[in-house]
């Protein structure tokens, strides 16, 4: 044993190194070996199959989008009709007046931010498949709540209902699609929850258009239990699993989302896995103290979890997505939507007011389509200024077009039996609302969402985004609510020219903060975040592991240089031997 060590050392003699260098040539062939069996073990498995089990488990999520965006949209097709305006049917007993209508429109969002808030605590402990499941009961209840209603305090309750559920959602569905899609192929899978949603907007405005309001309630009832059912087919995120110490369950989830595979064919990204796991789990003392075993400290309270919050390292990507969802509220269409109806008939435009509101609808799933497909090539920052410049002018010349046509103190709350003086150029105002709801689909709605799922650090990710999307549908409300409001004190070209201002406000900031974080790993876009030398205005995100290859790749050149210079490091070292 002992010559065998001093061998292996390389400090005995000729004879004993000739009968250890095969060994050692075995070993090399060994690990070549290994490694050519785990190539060929990824190359058996197509890339469609490696991204399949991802994509069904992304469209059994959008699910409950589409459920979303009926129950965001709902409000546009129920205000006219109760209000007398469009599609009222003979039989309908109940009545909303200006102010109802507007507490209808927006009562759900003050509601959502609960439903956020809960998201973040229990998602934890529960799991996000768990979590996905359980927020469709309280929009089962909801919608049948709708259909049958006998007062206005039913359609409340019910709306009350929704905006629960709405908020629930958020939390689990961000973080799922966060956790097992891959870093090349994250932001098309995150941006299909944009075309869910629009699909749910236009759908019901479609089903508000060819049949009653309550229909149509009864039509969406069906929408989450086929999603509950579609959920239990697609299993839990292996960050979760692992998180809890299912070491075994995690493995079996990546085997699953990566095309049912073997467990060696996943093995290196599993161990990443883990070790992000590991660094996720440390507290902060661990983390300055450069621990690399595994955090010993009691597990973080809740209101711990809320100090955390507060570091740099999330309070930055809070900033930026908050403010982003800000600027996204304020560029005109969200405010607007439970109103388009009378919007488009106090314009004047040649297209029957419910039939524009759909065209809304279907250009905002066309739009989210676009995104999809092209987030990967054109990135979410260009997406973003692009559609963030495009509302804002779009706004602001709506306005224009308004001042120089209607009369001082025009709203869209008051009748206008006779619009004829407008319908000869209501194509005008027709193409810039299209234009408005194409564009804001595309990047000013998505793109704070994909961000979502992307900036948080793991430990943080579920009550961050919880926290984020409940004062997102704070401002939601504000919006909504404020609409009757600001357009009966600025009147309607007035507050969407202050929409317009907002949005061109809105531009500057996505264009002077916002990174881009496409093909980046969610590790780089954490490290990001995480250096407090950064400023803010440096929007660069390093790609850890292409850095290091090009780092590799500029050694192997300076070594090559050097051995046609006859500078060869070897030829020193045997010498010194």
């Amino acid at each position: 044993m002992g010559k065998t060590a001093y061998t292996i050392n390389g400090s005995t003699n000729g004879r004993d190194e000739k009968k250890v260098r095969p060994d050692n040539k075995m070993a090399t062939r060994l690990d070549g070996n290994d490694k050519q069996q785990q190539q060929q073990q990824r190359q058996e498995v197509s890339a469609f199959r490696r991204i399949l089990p991802q994509i069904l488990a992304s469209t059994a999520k959008n699910f409950l989008l589409l459920d979303l965006g009926m129950a965001v949209a709902f409000p546009t097709i129920v205000i006219p009709a109760l209000r007398g305006i469009k599609n009222r049917a003979p039989d309908e007993f109940l009545h909303f007046t200006p102010q109802q209508a507007s507490w209808f429109g927006s009562i759900a969002y003050i509601c959502q931010p609960v439903g956020s808030v809960l998201s973040g605590i229990i998602l934890e402990p529960l799991g996000r498949k768990r979590s996905m499941i359980l927020v469709n009961i309280p929009h089962i209840i909801g919608w049948f709540m709708l259909h049958f209603a006998g007062s206005l305090e039913e359609m409340y309750t019910a709306a009350i209902l929704l905006g629960l559920g709405v908020g629930f959602m958020e939390a689990p569905i961000v973080t799922y699609v966060g956790e097992i899609c891959q870093p090349s192929i994250r932001g098309i899978l995150t941006s299909c929850a944009g075309v869910a949603v629009m699909l749910g907007f236009f759908m019901v405005y479609l089903l508000g258009t060819v049949t009653t309001w309550r229909t149509t309630a009864a039509i969406c009832g069906v929408i989450p239990i086929a999603t509950m059912i579609a959920i239990c087919f697609v299993p839990e995120t292996p960050m979760w699993l692992l998180s809890k110490n299912r070491a075994d369950d995690a493995l079996k989830s990546l085997q699953w989302l990566r095309g049912w595979v073997s467990p060696k064919a996943v093995e290196q990204e599993f161990q990443e896995m883990k070790r992000y796991s590991l660094h996720s789990a440390k507290c902060a003392i661990c983390e300055k103290s450069g621990s690399t075993t595994t955090c010993q400290h009691p597990p973080l309270t809740e209101w711990t979890k809320l100090k955390e919050l507060t570091r740099k390292r999330n309070l930055r990507p809070f900033v930026l997505v908050m403010l982003f969802f800000v600027f996204g509220q304020l560029s005109g269409l969200t405010g607007m939507r439970p109103y388009l109806v009378q919007i488009f008939q106090a314009y004047g435009v040649p297209l029957d007011a419910n039939w524009a509101t759909v065209s809304t609808g279907l250009l905002g799933l066309i739009a989210n389509i676009v995104c999809m497909v092209s987030i990967k090539f054109v990135g979410k920052r260009r997406l973003a200024i692009t559609s963030m410049a495009v509302t804002a002018l779009s706004c602001i010349s709506l306005s224009i077009y308004a001042f120089n046509t209607f009369p001082p103190g025009w709203t869209s709350f008051d009748n206008h039996p006779g619009t004829s003086h407008v319908t000869s150029m209501g194509y005008i105002p027709m193409v810039l609302f299209f234009m408005l709801a194409f564009f804001t689909s595309v990047g000013v709605l998505p793109v704070p969402w994909i961000l979502l799922s992307e900036v948080f650090p793991f430990r943080n990710r579920s009550l961050a985004c919880g926290i984020t999307a409940a004062l997102h549908y704070v401002m939601s409300f504000v919006t909504t609510k404020t609409y009757f409001n600001l357009e009966s004190a600025l009147s309607l070209p007035g507050v969407i020219l202050f929409y317009g201002v907002m949005g061109m406000v809105g531009l500057a900031f996505v264009y002077f903060f916002l990174p881009e974080t496409e093909k980046r790993t969610l590790e780089d876009i954490e490290l990001y975040f995480s250096d407090n030398k950064r400023k803010l205005t440096d929007i660069y995100i390093p790609r850890r592991n292409r850095d290091e290859e090009m780092v590799a790749v500029v050694s192997k050149l300076a070594e090559k240089a050097m051995e046609k210079q006859g500078i060869d490091n070897a030829v020193f070292t045997e010498g010194d031997k």
